[in-house]
């Protein structure tokens, strides 16, 4: 691993489930290599037999990485929170969250350039250009933002201590916005390394055409779950966000998914009913004192 330093280990965590095995497994010969241990967090009912499957692709690599079988679908939280107690207990400098369908370009670039940064003593959660979610041009080496998407970040362990780990209140949905915010909360900033690239596809993308709008087309639950976990993010960080921030909430949340489940989405009926109820539990949420 070129200009890595021993004395700090990154610890990976990618998140399954009914992955494409082949693809998955290239997904990940493209990062593992430069990291010290991957846990693969298996969603995926046990009789798919995605373990044997994926570790006849990975046997190379099987003294890297460290299975669970959740046998059930317990998304994203949950994994990060048991990646953090594993990094926790055995020293791992780095968390690196990652999703099954990412594909990155310069991975061990990406590494080399976070523990440069993290050895001048930054303490910063770390993100790289994730292409195909709000571009901007690329004008600097290190960009400061504000939100990063779960796959790609990197987090100290010593930072994600410091927050708790995650609020499993947001088990998939509205974690990264959650995870970002607290971040800021304490202090700590969100470093864009722009020259090391992501390539991330969220969702089953469509565009309509008509007005050529663009959708994820999740499905019902997703609807469901992204709607109230957002509103229940913005209750929970509403004196933090900037007017921008609390203006696009509104339109992305209310205005654009109500007119692309409408125009758009399939199965409508039944998506708007899951946006309603999502709407109505994300206001009624009652926060107790460990995620408020």
């Amino acid at each position: 691993m070129e200009n890595i330093k021993v004395s700090n280990t990154m610890l990976g965590i990618v998140t399954i489930y009914n992955p494409d095995i082949k693809q998955t497994a290239d997904n990940i010969r493209l990062y593992i290599d430069y990291i010290d241990k991957l846990i693969i967090w298996n969603n995926s009912p046990l009789e798919s037999d995605v373990r044997n499957q994926m570790m006849a692709l990975l046997a190379s690599f099987s003294d890297k990485i460290h299975w669970v079988e959740t046998g059930e679908n317990r998304l994203i939280a949950k994994g990060l929170n048991y990646a953090w107690k594993y990094a926790q207990e055995n020293s791992y400098t780095f968390i690196l969250l990652m999703d099954q369908d990412s594909q990155w370009t310069n991975f061990s670039t990406y590494r080399s350039t976070v523990e440069k940064y993290y050895d001048e003593g930054n303490k910063w959660a770390f993100t790289p250009y994730v292409c195909g979610n709000d571009l901007w041009p690329i004008k600097e080496r290190i960009k400061f933002r504000r939100i990063f998407i779960n796959s790609g970040t990197v987090i100290p362990t010593e930072i994600m201590s410091s927050i708790g780990g995650a609020d499993e209140v947001f088990a998939i949905d509205a974690l990264d916005h959650d995870l970002s915010y607290r971040i800021l909360r304490k202090g700590y900033q969100i470093a864009c390394i722009t020259s090391c690239i992501l390539y991330h596809t969220i969702g089953a993308p469509k565009r309509s055409k008509i007005l050529h709008l663009f959708t994820n087309n999740y499905g019902l639950f997703r609807t469901y779950s992204i709607t109230r976990s957002h509103i229940i993010c913005y209750r929970k960080h509403k004196s933090f966000m900037t007017a921008y921030e609390k203006r696009k909430f509104f339109k992305e949340i209310f205005m654009w998914k109500l007119i692309r489940i409408i125009l758009v989405e399939e199965e409508k009926i039944g998506r708007l009913k899951m946006f309603c109820k999502g709407i109505r539990d994300g206001i009624s949420y009652k926060f107790n004192e460990e995620n408020n």
